[in-house]
């Protein structure tokens, strides 16, 4: 890459061919190779990337509102409205600007009248997962509609989710009903987002990423391809559309996974016809399966995930409490240092003023690229099988 300040220009540049004779000495005559690594069959990585290896300067991934800024996230589940309600208070005192509410009990106008006591919701992102197995989320809109007419909330400027995922969580999935649940939302809270695709569900760890990567893009082909057969086109669905991740422990891996995702839905929008919202929003989650049994450990893990997250480009992250792993209640303790990680992500290391930190970095450039390449010959054979398609 041409150094356009000048101020390498006191330093010769060097080659790959002399880096890697500096690299044979320093191994006295084992070779290079044996140092490769295999992420998954397929991937094999070597510990060495030179500038000879990119065909040129690569372009950023830019997201469309020209920010890597994110909203510090905090699940919260409701049992209790009230209960629920003291929770998110201390939560939004602490920093937090998206509220995940986990709820166990279909809500009615009270309970989310109590549930929402106090809080502002044109300031921050309210966002629903209905735990429960009778699932209404066009209830749920209703009742939300409802709840912004009767406090005269700007409804044009709410944002949060409702975690619907027709294709994961009915059998017979009701496309007809996303398509109306996308177009009431649309008309009454137009930055909310009333369709999800839950890519946790697809997360198997490092050596599956390629395999995630496809099915997360094979679902997302097909709801543009269902949901424009109910009448949507494709950048009303994209728009009314979130996809939550998880992240395990592998840094570089977690950053390239993220990054190559936003290239393979930005390939399957474009081949849709979308005009303006090429990538859906990226929610991020902390597998559960990444924590351990000590609490201090998954402290200081939970910082690099986090930051995998921001760096490969999410728009928004939740971090979960570090006593997680003893599947009991989160503390104030433990919620307090989650989001404070975010905290120090922003107000210590700025990473929120740099648009795709990792563009240059040969490695994840690489890794990005391979990801992706693999990701999509999955895809074609997904889309050949009709892994997702709906009768």
């Amino acid at each position: 890459m041409a150094d356009k300040s000048g101020l390498f220009s006191d330093f010769s540049s060097v080659s790959k061919a002399e880096w890697l004779q500096k690299v044979q000495k320093d191994l006295k005559g084992k070779p290079l190779e044996s140092l490769d690594w295999d992420l998954e069959e397929g991937i094999r990585l070597s510990p060495f990337f030179h500038a000879d290896d990119q065909e040129g300067p690569s372009a950023p991934i830019v997201p469309l509102d020209g920010s890597n800024d994110w909203e510090i996230g905090e699940t919260i589940p409701v049992e209790m409205s009230g209960e629920a309600n003291s929770i998110a208070i201390q939560a939004l005192d602490g920093g937090v600007n998206a509220l995940g509410f986990e709820l166990y009990h279909p809500l009615t106008a009270k309970s989310l009248e109590e549930l929402l006591k106090d809080i502002e919701p044109g300031m921050i992102s309210i966002n629903f997962g209905e735990m429960y197995a009778e699932k209404h989320p066009d209830h749920l809109l209703d009742l939300l509609i409802a709840f912004v007419k009767k406090n005269a909330y700007g409804a044009e400027q709410m944002e949060g989710s409702i975690d619907f995922d027709p294709i994961l969580d009915w059998s017979e999935p009701p496309m007809e009903l996303a398509a109306q649940t996308i177009k009431k939302a649309g008309a009454a809270l137009p930055k909310f987002k009333v369709l999800q695709i839950n890519g946790t569900y697809y997360h198997a760890g490092d050596e599956e990423s390629s395999r995630e990567l496809a099915l997360i893009t094979a679902k997302f082909s097909a709801y543009l391809d269902q949901l424009r057969q109910q009448g949507l086109s494709a950048d009303e669905i994209v728009a009314a559309m979130q996809i939550s991740v998880s992240l395990s422990r592998n840094y570089f891996v977690e950053i390239a996974k993220l990054r190559a995702l936003k290239i393979l839905l930005g390939n399957v929008a474009k081949a849709y016809g979308c005009q303006q919202h090429f990538v859906p929003q990226m929610v991020a989650h902390l597998s559960k399966e990444s924590q351990v049994d000590n609490p201090n450990t998954n402290m200081i893990q939970a910082t690099t995930q986090a930051m995998s997250a921001v760096i490969g480009g999410v728009d928004r992250l939740y971090i979960l409490p570090a006593n997680d792993f003893k599947k009991e209640p989160a503390t104030p303790f433990t919620r307090r240092i989650a989001r404070n990680i975010q905290h120090l992500l922003k107000t210590e290391s700025f990473l929120q003023q740099v648009i795709d930190p990792a563009v240059g970095s040969y490695y994840v450039e690489k890794l990005t690229r391979l990801l992706a390449e693999k990701a999509w010959t999955q895809f074609q054979v997904l889309e050949q099988e009709g892994a997702f398609s709906v009768s």
